[in-house]
């Protein structure tokens, strides 16, 4: 790593009394800087973690503080890739290896404590052809490809879950909350989106799932970390074996997340409820489905603007080897002056593989796409293809069709080829056509 990293843990018992500080200090790259109400909730939170700490019965074959670090596991992930892309408004075609690369370790319970540290370096490999910084966005003649050279810290936490149903995240952690619509570590970029912050996860009631959190910082897939106040709020309930009914809320509070919408404060907050699941249907097919509603509205000191609805739905046939299923999704529109924005969203897994609606358009966005995926020992198909209009007014924003191969060699590593096609629609001639391919390998352990 550029800079130094000193981590210091100081584990003092005395009496009844555990208290577990963790001070993550990089001088070159800002980490942990929490903001003055975060500091007190974390503290908070780790006086209760010190008192459930306190009087959990420590198990018989637990560890002592020795063997829990002694016993630690190393986490090594390796992960080069091929890039190619062309847009029709670029002269070059971009072309070039990416390449992430992490390393990190995990250490034994002890009384339900477990430390976590990981340090991730993003590179680039052979001739480079292309441009990765979105700021050269006009001047380049290369598409972006937005995996730049990054090198620090990935993860940074303590996790306690000495307590049955109970797990208590604080530190620089992965988040990736449901179906990733809204908050993912949209791990298809060499760089993942990585939050500070404190999360809880009580499942201690059956059939049943409550989570909280609030983050205080973000470091982008660009490696670039800003402040953010981000509370999540989730209640989860399975009526019935392989059905889920949730409820959820997230509270965005950020001038400027990453949505190009012209505003000063872009901060917004959501909520909304989910139902999902698959019924059997005849032998060994099943019925998934999914329906979701949600509101956005502004929060704290987010532009007026700010105001539009979620909704999707969705089924089709599904078994061990194969699935087909047709999906709708709405982000709606404020009458044509705001389209629902989703900054934090796993931008890969919804709208199509070339990002051409990375941005939501003010008029909204209505995406109807058919899914099928073919499964046969190591090697998966997976095809989707997409056909997009605006929520207001119906404009025809084009077509794309995404494809992709995996093939498993073993348990710890994967091959996948990914290439995707995008087709402006007849309203607007002057948008890109876009290709995108990808040859990936996944290593880890």
């Amino acid at each position: 790593m550029t800079a130094s990293l000193d981590i210091v843990i100081e584990v003092l018992e005395t009496g009844t009394q555990l208290w577990t500080h963790i001070l993550v200090m990089e001088p070159c790259v800002r980490v942990l800087r929490p903001k003055r109400n975060a500091v007190r909730t974390a503290a908070l939170l780790a006086g209760a973690l010190a008192a459930a700490v306190a009087v959990a019965q420590q198990p018989e074959d637990a560890f002592s503080l020795g063997e829990s670090l002694a016993r630690g596991r190393f986490t090594l992930e390796l992960r080069p890739r091929y890039n190619r892309i062309e847009e029709s408004v670029y002269p070059e075609t971009t072309q070039g290896g990416t390449v992430r690369a992490s390393a990190g370790w995990r250490s034994a319970p002890y009384r339900g404590l477990r430390l976590t540290v990981e340090a991730i370096h993003a590179d680039h490999f052979g001739s480079k052809s292309f441009n990765d910084d979105p700021a050269l966005l006009g001047v380049s003649p290369y598409p972006l490809l937005p995996d730049p050279r990054y090198t620090g810290l990935n993860q940074a936490h303590v996790e306690y879950a000495g307590l049955e149903g109970l797990r208590l995240r604080v530190g620089r952690q992965i988040v990736r909350v449901d179906n990733q619509r809204w908050v993912s570590d949209n791990d298809f970029r060499q760089i993942p989106q990585v939050f500070d912050g404190i999360s809880l996860v009580h499942t201690g009631v059956e059939n049943v799932e409550l989570a909280a959190a609030h983050y205080w910082r973000v470091r982008s897939t660009s490696g670039v970390s800003a402040s953010l106040k981000l509370s999540v709020l989730r209640a989860a309930w399975n009526p019935l074996p392989g059905h889920s009914l949730s409820a959820y809320g997230y509270f965005h509070d950020q001038a400027q997340n990453g949505a190009f919408t012209g505003f000063a404060d872009n901060s917004y907050r959501v909520a909304g409820a989910k139902a999902e699941g698959a019924s059997r249907a005849l032998g060994s097919i099943e019925v998934p489905y999914i329906v979701e509603y949600a509101q956005q509205r502004p929060y704290a000191d987010g532009n007026a603007r700010v105001n539009a609805n979620y909704w999707r739905a969705g089924a089709g046939l599904a078994s061990a080897h194969w699935t087909l299923r047709f999906d709708q999704e709405v982000k709606g529109s404020n009458e044509g002056r705001y389209g629902l924005q989703m900054p934090l969203t796993d931008f890969y897994a919804f709208n199509g593989w070339t990002l051409h609606f990375f941005n939501t358009p003010r008029q909204g966005l209505r995406d109807r796409w058919l899914t099928l995926r073919y499964a046969l020992g190591p090697v998966t198909l997976h095809g989707e293809t997409h056909r997009f209009h605006s929520d207001r007014g119906g404009i025809d924003l084009g077509r794309e069709h995404d494809l992709g191969v995996t093939y498993v060699l073993n348990e710890n590593s994967v091959v996948r080829l990914q290439h995707a096609r995008y087709e402006p629609g007849a309203a607007n001639p002057d948008d890109p056509t876009i290709r995108k391919t990808w040859l990936t390998v996944s290593y880890t352990y």
